[in-house]
């Protein structure tokens, strides 16, 4: 997948995590975030975890806890991104 391409996949996941309505699409785009996004780009899921385990919905305060897992999984930034926020 060619650089521009994972930037407009991020920027649409990023998107449906901010502005959406509905609880399973932004768990969804939280989970899905986590798995694909690259090592350079980790530092900007910081933001969207800490907004989704403070949301009033439990599935999203799920995801948020599924992503933090398989981040700190991963190692490198996204394990001290877990570290620092817990």
């Amino acid at each position: 997948m060619a650089e521009h391409e994972v930037f407009i996949v991020i920027s649409c996941l990023s998107k449906d995590i901010l502005q959406s309505d509905n609880d399973v699409v932004r768990a969804n785009a939280l989970r899905v975030l986590t798995k694909i996004i690259d090592e350079q780009y980790v530092q900007s899921l910081e933001k969207f975890i800490k907004q989704a385990l403070n949301d009033k919905s439990d599935h999203v305060v799920s995801a948020a806890l599924v992503s933090m897992i398989e981040l700190y999984k991963r190692g490198g930034h996204g394990g001290e991104l877990v570290k620092k926020s817990i």
